[in-house]
């Protein structure tokens, strides 16, 4: 399996989808087709995230040569440049208030991690170190950011700290780079990727300490929360969603020919996912509804 960034949990650890184990099948027929909200030729608008009422999508883009973070209404409109000036500024992510947005910046000379208020001001760097600190993402509480770093040497690995930036600690150790870790609904279990063979991203699981690390990509861990992920198991990377106790796996998207659809976030409600739809040098972003029966009605099995 070929997983590409970014996996996210659907946060519906109640809404476990019952029956039998069923195989990915590029003949799954897709949820249902998803909407344009932006696309503008050779232009990235990238890493797009849902604000918790659902109104708002959160993204960063290219369009002025470097990258810059912006904030717009979930049918595209009134786009909102949030960040300024020559520095890049990226992987954006809201805090659960929606009052924050943690983020990257290479203002200071190599990439940071950031938190600014949700209308782009008081940006302050938080990590403060010289490797490279890349890909926060919140806690459900929102005390804690989880972010990546090669602080420890090569590879990218995985860190927690205060939503102030103290009691930075190493949550995994491992030779591999482990990114885009998130934590479940319930706090107590990390899902990542990691890169255990050249080209491959599985998604893997601890729980919060570290410890017990489980490939959902093989095994099934105990837990009936979804994860959502992009994978490519034909010719193009398409939308997936897998219960994390390895179970029930489907195709959500179908893009067309040439087009990959990747990096998805899932509402509050579990009922919309914004995700990103890619052709050559040109990144849109899209909308695809989910079907209200669709994280409790098994998948279709697959014919004979």
């Amino acid at each position: 399996m070929f997983v590409a960034l970014v996996i996210t949990f659907a946060a519906l650890a109640t809404l476990a989808a019952p029956g039998a184990p069923a195989s990915p099948s590029a003949a799954t027929p897709a949820a249902a087709e998803p909407h344009q909200v932006l696309w503008r030729d050779g232009v990235k608008n990238a890493y797009p995230r849902w604000s918790k009422d659902g109104s708002r999508i959160l993204f960063q883009s290219n369009r002025g040569g470097n990258w810059q973070i912006f904030v717009m209404d979930r049918d595209g409109s009134r786009q909102t440049q949030l960040t300024q000036g020559d520095a890049n500024n990226n992987f954006p992510d809201w805090s659960p208030d929606n009052r924050s947005i943690a983020f990257v910046s290479d203002r200071d000379g190599n990439e940071e991690i950031y938190v600014m208020a949700a209308d782009g001001g008081g940006a302050r760097n938080l990590s403060r170190d010289p490797a490279q600190d890349i890909h926060p993402y919140w806690s459900p509480d929102g005390t804690i950011i989880l972010f990546n770093s090669t602080r420890a040497g090569g590879a990218l690995q995985i860190y927690q700290m205060n939503r102030d930036g103290t009691e930075e600690r190493r949550l995994v150790t491992s030779g591999d780079d482990d990114t885009c870790a998130r934590l479940s609904p319930d706090g107590r279990r990390i899902l990542y990727l990691a890169n255990l063979a050249a080209g491959r991203d599985d998604v893997m699981m601890r729980r919060r300490d570290g410890s017990d690390p489980v490939n959902v990509t093989d095994d099934a861990p105990p837990d009936g929360a979804h994860i959502v992920y992009a994978s490519r198991r034909g010719a193009a990377f398409a939308l997936y969603t897998l219960r994390s106790d390895g179970l029930d796996a489907r195709r959500l998207t179908g893009p067309p020919e040439g087009y990959a659809d990747v990096r998805p976030s899932v509402s509050t409600d579990g009922r919309r996912i914004v995700f990103n739809r890619e052709r050559g040098d040109t990144i849109g972003i899209y909308v695809v509804d989910v079907p209200s029966d669709w994280w409790r009605t098994p998948a279709p099995k697959e014919g004979p």
